[in-house]
């Protein structure tokens, strides 16, 4: 239409009036002007038709057909049915499930967490003498298997061979020292006697002498006899000092004795460390000296691993460390009471390493270990974790357990084939077997919502009351309007319900009550409980409890609003803010029993009930 209403000639037919007029005496020109004419009438019969009649008609028609459709009405509500069925029917039904007790179970719950193995003690042998290693064993090798005394190198022992003589050697003349200081001794208190018995005689002498009357006996005579006493005593003194020098002597070579004995006892023991034995019973880890080769004192040779039992090196977070520190009877775990090792200790802990071999499916080994004590003490700065140490007593007893097809349970495999024994570097997961003193609850994955929430149904009969229900109907109205800025509609006319309608629903097959929101829920992250009653474990990845082909999560309920028995919604409800949210659920009795016969009829009702 555009391209017509720029060709209009509007002031071109306004012009023409002069020029036709100076030209009106020239035929050629005048059939040239009647041309131009003819064309503007056409031109703006068009610009008319396109821009004003067209336009006038389609509207027009538009008119017509919304005259003739009509308006939409939205469908009309059915009318109130103010009797028990009516107002049971009215309310959302529900599907819930039963909360369990995590004693109903009468299982320990499984902390998961990772590890690797490392050994428990590892022993560096090294050389105790320096020498020529003459002897090497064919079984000193990197890997090979070793008892406790079992020979594994030798060293050259003549040296200390011939040590070991020159020092008996000594000791027997030491020894032989001794005799004779001995019987040096022994002469010498002969000796002493005889003095003893000459200066006894020397005394009388002298005192018969000057007992004698006055002239019998001349002063030289008894000089004589008093200097004889004094040589006897003289001689008795002589002789009880050299023997207290013979006592000291003899002190002297027993001291030397001894030094020979100890010296000579030295010298055996280095000859006998020329022989390197294995300390422990384990595996050779390395070994470093060759046949024939000088070894200094000192240097480690061969490092043997104990096998007798392993270890597992892992960590635990801080909400880990609080289900293991939050368990029943502690002070039967081994956790002593004193206040200066109380915060040190963790409680005796028993736990199951499991091992899975990569492409072995289902298929994992097992050993029973426990938890000792932390690892050192204090938190990793960099992971904010615990290390703690877990001890496998007998790590070559171990199970294998398997997935059976036939009824998709784990069993024992009579004949385990597999890894012989936990050794180091093997990644594990730790199970650990906890007893705790809070109380814990199972909810199904369904029922826990997003921000640990969940839905819980509580009976309650007066939900059916006319004027509690509209009301509550009423306040749920009012906030899904709030919520999606929609103005309220007005009721439409109702029509009469069909009986048929009524007559299929039951009252008695449901129960009514109101769904309240529990924000105080929060799972225990890695806690799982093997299979009984059908129950099965869960993949390590998942966390999950698993009934069957379904998943649960064991939960604590701070404020204890959820208990075992309770119901918890599993079915989608939409926003629950409000305290009194009028719901429905099939009797726990029938659907128990329904659920025994068919077990997705509840789902296919309420699925019904809803769409409805």
């Amino acid at each position: 239409m555009t391209p017509v209403v720029s060709e209009l000639p509007v002031e071109p037919s306004v012009k023409a009036e002069p020029h036709e007029a100076r030209h009106e005496n020239q035929p050629a020109h005048g059939h040239k002007h009647g041309r131009k004419h003819a064309h503007g009438s056409e031109a703006k019969s068009q610009w008319l038709l396109f821009n004003i009649l067209i336009p006038l008609g389609i509207v027009a028609g538009a008119i017509a057909i919304v005259i003739v459709l009509g308006s939409v009405e939205p469908a009309q509500r059915p009318p109130e049915d103010a009797t028990l069925a009516g107002r049971m029917r009215a309310l959302m039904p529900v599907r819930v499930e039963r909360v369990r007790s995590l004693s109903e179970f009468e299982q320990k719950l499984q902390l998961r967490v990772d590890g690797t193995v490392v050994p428990f003690r590892e022993v560096r042998v090294a050389t105790e003498v320096a020498g020529r290693i003459v002897f090497k064993s064919d079984n000193c090798e990197a890997g090979a298997i070793v008892n406790k005394g079992e020979l594994l190198m030798k060293i050259d022992p003549t040296d200390y061979e011939l040590e070991a003589q020159r020092l008996t050697r000594l000791q027997e003349q030491e020894y032989e020292a001794l005799g004779e200081v001995d019987q040096e001794m022994v002469n010498t208190k002969r000796l002493i006697e005889v003095v003893k018995q000459d200066e006894v005689l020397q005394e009388r002498e002298v005192e018969r002498l000057r007992t004698m009357p006055s002239g019998y006996a001349s002063e030289g005579e008894i000089d004589k006899a008093k200097r004889a006493l004094l040589q006897a005593t003289q001689s008795r003194v002589t002789s009880e000092n050299q023997l207290d020098l013979l006592r000291k002597r003899r002190s002297r070579l027993e001291a030397s004795e001894r030094l020979a004995q100890a010296q000579l006892e030295l010298a055996k023991q280095n000859l006998k460390r020329t022989e390197i034995v294995s300390p422990i019973d384990g595996v050779i880890v390395s070994e470093d000296a060759e046949l024939n080769s000088f070894v200094a004192r000192g240097n480690p040779i061969v490092t043997i691993e104990d096998t007798t039992k392993v270890e597992v090196a892992t960590s635990l977070r801080m909400d880990q460390l609080y289900w293991i520190l939050d368990q029943k009877d502690r002070s039967k775990s081994g956790l002593s009471n004193s206040g200066e090792r109380r915060g040190y200790d963790l409680p005796e802990t028993p736990a199951i390493v499991e091992f899975q071999i990569s492409g072995r499916g289902e298929t994992a080994y097992q050993w029973d270990a426990r938890l000792m004590s932390y690892d050192g003490i204090g938190v990793d700065a960099n992971t904010r974790t615990v290390p703690v140490r877990i001890v496998v007593d007998n790590p070559q007893q171990f199970h294998q357990i398997a997935a059976s097809k036939s009824n998709d349970k784990r069993v024992f495999k009579a004949d385990p084939t597999g890894p012989t024994t936990l050794v180091r570097g093997m990644f594990v997961t730790v199970k650990l077997l906890i007893e705790p003193q809070t109380p814990l609850v199972v909810i199904p994955a369904e029922g826990l919502k997003p921000g640990n929430r969940a839905w819980q149904f509580i009976p309650d009969p007066s939900v059916l009351d006319v004027g509690k229900a509209e009301d509550a109907q009423q306040s749920q109205a009012d906030e899904t309007n709030i919520d999606l800025d929609i103005p309220p509609v007005k009721e439409p006319v109702k029509e009469p319900v069909e009986a048929s309608d009524t007559e299929t629903f039951d009252p008695s097959q449901w129960e009514a009550g109101r769904v309240v929101n529990r924000t105080s829920i929060f799972p225990v992250d890695s806690l799982s409980i093997d299979g009984i009653d059908g129950l099965e474990e869960t993949a390590p990845e998942e966390e999950a409890v698993v009934f069957g082909k379904r998943k649960w999560w064991v939960c604590e309920v701070q404020d204890q609003s959820m208990v075992g028995g309770a119901f918890v919604v599993v079915s989608p409800v939409g926003s629950v803010d409000s305290d009194l949210i009028p719901a429905r659920i099939q009797r726990p009795e029938l659907a128990e029993s329904q659920s025994q016969t068919n077990g997705v009829a509840t789902g296919n009702i309420l699925a019904k009930e809803s769409a409805q």
